[in-house]
């Protein structure tokens, strides 16, 4: 799908970043969902922001930098680090005017979120935090080597599509890959790589916010009041599966819900309504273990 037609937050600093709230009209405690490297959020969460937004509402945005997040011209040279994106989606919330929230990150996405959750002083409480397919440290990974080194000369159009395909290949199990019910699926997720805004420097950058992260000594501050469910697929050739132990190690009262045969991209493997159950439960305070699906996952219908 297209970007969608967004809200800008111009910040004080010159940083400006594109948001969307979704289902604005619902009373149930607001959703932030925080994606990860390269992503836009205003395109790479859908449909499944879109599908939760019918219960809740749900506030997406582009990490600064990226879609249309913008940084101003004379800071685009600068480094930054987790912290600084933490720091992004607290005063993004503060924005937007929640007092209380779910959040949600995936990825490096999760990497921000567990940052939100051990910094002190928010403006706003957090009442229950999901984090998928991610770590709290530098995680293991065949990501990088996937990302495309474009040639230096200007591509065509399925020149460009074809150079992004192992990037987005990789975020899917081979067996996902090969089967021919995924196909439609895969191939709009190789468009929308290609048509929405992903500057190379951004990508560094965020690949630099990777390597210096590590927040394992600080997750012993997140409270037990605070549930905290982490999910990961088996398959997962972006983040390895055994990086979710560092979370618990450091959040002892985490849930843990495992997916056989599942890899990153974790939402294009099961129908909406198998996630929406799932995450409407989880934060209304229900089981949740009941509704782990069978090892051979169902194929993503778009």
């Amino acid at each position: 799908m297209a970007a969608l037609a967004h809200s800008l937050f111009e910040r004080h600093d010159g940083y400006s970043f594109a948001y969307k709230v979704l289902g604005r009209s619902h009373s149930a405690t607001p959703l932030v969902m925080v994606h990860g490297l390269s992503a836009v959020g205003l395109v790479d969460w859908f449909p499944l922001a879109e599908a939760l937004a019918a219960h809740r509402p749900v506030l997406v945005f582009d990490n600064r930098g990226i879609g249309g997040s913008t940084i101003p011209a004379a800071r685009e040279g600068e480094t930054y680090d987790v912290k600084d994106m933490a720091r992004d989606v607290v005063e993004l919330v503060k924005h937007v005017g929640w007092k209380e929230i779910d959040l949600m990150g995936f990825s490096m996405g999760g990497m921000i979120a567990q940052t939100v959750l051990v910094s002190p002083s928010l403006p706003f409480k957090i009442r229950h935090a999901i984090l998928v397919a991610t770590s709290a440290k530098p995680a293991h990974s065949d990501l990088l080597q996937a990302i495309p080194q474009p040639p230096d000369r200007v591509l065509s159009y399925e020149e460009k599509l074809e150079l992004s395909r192992p990037f987005i290949y990789v975020g899917y199990s081979p067996a996902f890959v090969k089967d021919p019910r995924n196909k439609d699926v895969l191939e709009r997720r190789v468009r929308e790589a290609v048509g929405a805004r992903r500057p190379a420097r951004t990508i560094q950058n965020q690949i630099g916010v990777i390597a210096g992260y590590d927040v394992r000594k600080e997750l012993g501050s997140i409270p037990k009041s605070l549930p905290v469910l982490v999910l990961h697929g088996t398959l997962d050739r972006s983040v390895y599966y055994s990086e979710h132990k560092y979370i618990l190690a450091g959040i002892q009262h985490a849930q843990l819900l495992s997916f056989d045969g599942v890899g990153h991209s974790w939402y294009d493997y099961y129908d909406l309504s198998f996630w929406t159950t799932l995450f409407n439960r989880f934060l209304s305070d229900e089981e949740v273990k009941s509704l782990v699906p069978p090892k051979y996952p169902h194929h993503g219908k778009l």
